[in-house]
C-alpha cells in the first residue's frame, strides 16, 4: 500500500509518526497533530490507506479545524480500525465506526486487499481484489461518478495520475522502489497532471509506504515541504519488542 499526500501550501505538515500498544494491538501510523488524520498499519499486517472524495473539506481542513475549534472524526476512525485483529473486523470497524470512512479506502492483508467507496451521499460500494495486480484510486468517484473531481482541470489529473500510477506500479518488481517510481513526472514540473505535485497552489510533501507482509511502516518526506516533522513517539510498553519496524527518509 503507498500513499502520495498532495496539500495546499496552508495545510503544510505537522505530523509524527507513531507507534504503540492500541487495545492490545501494536500500531504504527501518521498522524496529523492539526486535523488529527491518520493512516498505518498493525502487526497482524493490516493496513489502511484513504484518499478524499469531498476533495474541496479535505484541502481546506486546516483552516477549518483552526476555525471550528476541532478536527473531523476520520482518524480515530481509522485509528478504531486499525486496533482490529483481523481484517474483517477491521473492514467492520472502517463502515460502522461513527458512520464509517468517507472517500476512497483499501483496507487490506498480506493476501487480501478490500476497497471500500463511499460518501455521505452513497453507500459503500465494496470490493474484494487480486492483491498481484496494482489499484489505483485518486479524488474522482470509481463507482460513483458524481463524486470527488467531476470535470475540469482537477478532474483530469485525478484521472491522468491514476493511469500514470498503474502503469509505474505494473512494472515494479521490488516493492521498495515503488516511492522513487511515484515521483516520477512525465509531464512538465508544475503540471497538476503528475503523480509528484510541484504546483504553486498544490505539492507532494510526503510518502507513505506500507509493507504488511514484513510489518514495515516507510515515511518519505520533503523536508521544505513541511511546517514540521515531530519523528517517532513511542508508546509502547518498558522492554517490548515492537514487531513493526519504522523507516523514515527526508528527501532533498
Amino acid at each position: 500500500s503507498t500513499r502520495t499526500d498532495t496539500l495546499f501550501p496552508y495545510t503544510t505538515l505537522f505530523r509524527s509518526v507513531s507507534s504503540h500498544d492500541r487495545d492490545g494491538v501494536e500500531v504504527a501510523y501518521i498522524h496529523d497533530m492539526i486535523t488529527d488524520w491518520s493512516e498505518g498499519l498493525n502487526e497482524f499486517g493490516i493496513g489502511i490507506v484513504n484518499s478524499a472524495l469531498l476533495v474541496g473539506h479535505d484541502e481546506a481542513e486546516k483552516k477549518l479545524v483552526k476555525k471550528a475549534g476541532k478536527p473531523s472524526k476520520d482518524g480515530k476512525k481509522i485509528r478504531t480500525a486499525l486496533s482490529q485483529k483481523t481484517l474483517k473486523e477491521a473492514i467492520k470497524a472502517a463502515l460502522k465506526t461513527d458512520g464509517g470512512i468517507n472517500g476512497h479506502t483499501f483496507v487490506s492483508s498480506p493476501k487480501h486487499m478490500v476497497s471500500i467507496e463511499k460518501t455521505s451521499k452513497h453507500k459503500p460500494d465494496i470490493k474484494l481484489h487480486n492483491v498481484l495486480h496494482p489499484v489505483v484510486r485518486t479524488n474522482h468517484g470509481h463507482v460513483f461518478t458524481d463524486a470527488g473531481y467531476t470535470e475540469g482541470e482537477k478532474y483530469l489529473s485525478s484521472k491522468m495520475r491514476k493511469i500514470s500510477a498503474e502503469k509505474t506500479i505494473e512494472k515494479i518488481e521490488d516493492w521498495r522502489e515503488i516511492a522513487q517510481a511515484m515521483r516520477k513526472e512525465f509531464f512538465p514540473k508544475e503540471s497538476q497532471l503528475n503523480m509528484r505535485r510541484q504546483a504553486k497552489d498544490m505539492f507532494t510533501s510526503s510518502q507513505t509506504i506500507m509493507n504488511l507482509t514484513d510489518r514495515i511502516l516507510e515515511v518519505e518526506y520533503f523536508a521544505d515541504k513541511i511546517e514540521s516533522f515531530e519523528g517517532v513517539r513511542n508508546e509502547l510498553p518498558e522492554g517490548y519488542e515492537p514487531k513493526i519496524k519504522i523507516s523514515v527518509k527526508k528527501l532533498k
